[in-house]
């Protein structure tokens, strides 16, 4: 995948329009927040061959089971996983929830997760793992 020359503007057009909009499996969950936000950056979407196969917490988590996990989906479509550390504006990075691990999108210092009422900000210092896109 290859970022669009203007992706920052992208990026941040995608966190505003995103920024209040509600938790939903199979539209706006973890990964697929990630994945709109990687289409958005760069035309492509990582997130297709998910898309229309859950709809619901059971769905979401038989889809993770056969994929690895979050992070082995985040692995599948980005490669190998890296130190927190070394994630840039735009890269992917894990972190923990209450209600398991979760994808999120660096900002820089930030990290922009999809909560239950809207995107959720937090330091980067909260991600386990990290992935460059």
């Amino acid at each position: 995948m290859q970022r669009f020359e203007d992706w920052p503007t992208r990026l941040a057009e995608f966190i505003e329009v995103r920024r209040e909009r509600d938790f939903s499996w199979g539209e706006s969950d973890c990964c697929l927040f990630v994945c709109d936000a990687i289409e958005a950056m760069t035309g492509s979407d990582p997130g297709a061959r998910w898309r229309g196969l859950y709809t619901t917490e059971k769905g979401a988590r038989r889809v993770l089971r056969d994929n690895g996990g979050v992070d082995g989906i985040a692995t599948m479509v980005l490669g190998p996983a890296m130190p927190p550390a070394l994630a840039g504006r735009g890269d992917v990075a894990l972190i923990d929830t209450p209600y398991g691990d979760a994808l999120s999108v660096c900002l820089g210092g930030l990290i922009a997760a999809q909560g239950q009422a809207g995107i959720e900000f937090m330091d980067m210092d909260k991600a386990k793992a990290a992935w460059k896109v």
